[in-house]
């Protein structure tokens, strides 16, 4: 499998991360020791950050390779250019901690947020962006898997194609997706939606998807993941939170967030449809405000 590593456009330590649980264990202490120490990193010979990270200096040399660097002189040139340009954002999210006050946490919650869609909105590949739209426009039918904590997005994407006048189905049982899938045809399309993109009811139920002829879109934080890879169309979150506890907050987030942007190259497309519908949704919501406003 190749992994998608970073161009020169893209931001090094968000492709790190992303890639981060598709690593062996040894290139992910690598990783890991990277993303929490990356202005040390910088000053770094490549047999000091092996020895720091517990790996041997190929397992460094590899790990460049496979975030999309040309060696390990090219990966510290990449990082230094990064962090000299991002003096003012933070590489890692902060930590709510029981020592925190209210306004400590608050502020803290808020700022992941915030991070999570301005990453996401670096590594958002447009192309990517404009052929799903493209794809959404002309299924027949669309199904959404997802399971967990990945349903809140499911039905906020059920919400916003409904919106472009794109109906669509979200399924959030295993079973059901299963079913779903195996009875699309080649002019349906099918939306599985997995932080990790390693969900296995999702990742089923999209290769019977694909199995059946249905176009295929993975909405996922991690693009080396197997859903990512299985999928015809990848589209990537950037949200830093850990599967530890739960699935992350700051996740959804980002993942709304996407679907926001997929909503709004929808709704630019289909301009005059979606003027016509939102029109029609307030006449049926608010009738008395709606004919007022025509007096």
């Amino acid at each position: 499998m190749t992994m998608p590593g970073a161009s020169s456009g893209t931001s090094l330590l968000l492709t790190i991360r992303g890639l981060l649980p598709s690593l062996n264990e040894q290139e992910q202490k690598v990783g890991q020791y990277v993303l929490d120490h990356p202005g040390e990193v910088i000053y770094l010979a490549v047999s000091d950050l092996a020895q720091r990270a517990f790996a041997s200096d190929t397992t460094v040399f590899r790990f460049c390779r496979k975030v999309g660097t040309d060696g390990y002189q090219n990966f510290k040139i990449r990082l230094t250019q990064e962090l000299a340009t991002a003096t003012d954002r933070p590489t890692t999210y902060a930590v709510v901690s029981t020592d925190d006050s209210l306004v400590e946490a608050a502020a803290k919650v808020i700022t992941a947020d915030v991070k999570a869609l301005e990453d996401t909105l670096r590594v958002l590949d447009l192309v990517a962006l404009n052929q799903a739209s493209d794809a959404l426009l002309t299924a027949r039918h669309v199904d959404i898997y997802a399971l967990g904590g990945g349903a809140i997005a499911a039905l906020e994407l059920q919400y916003k194609l409904m919106r472009v006048g794109v109906r669509a189905v979200p399924y959030i049982d295993a079973e059901m997706q299963v079913i779903s899938a195996a009875l699309l045809t080649s002019a349906d399309l099918a939306v599985g939606i997995s932080h990790s993109g390693e969900s296995e009811g999702v990742l089923h139920a999209l290769s019977v998807a694909k199995e059946a002829g249905a176009k295929t879109i993975a909405i996922t934080n991690h693009p080396a993941s197997s859903i990512a890879q299985l999928a015809d169309i990848s589209l990537g979150t950037a949200a830093q939170g850990a599967l530890a506890h739960g699935y992350p907050l700051d996740a959804r987030v980002a993942q709304v967030g996407l679907i926001d942007l997929l909503y709004t190259c929808l709704a630019l497309k289909r301009q005059a449809e979606v003027e016509r519908n939102q029109a029609r949704i307030a006449e049926t919501l608010h009738p008395r405000r709606s004919s007022a406003q025509h007096l």
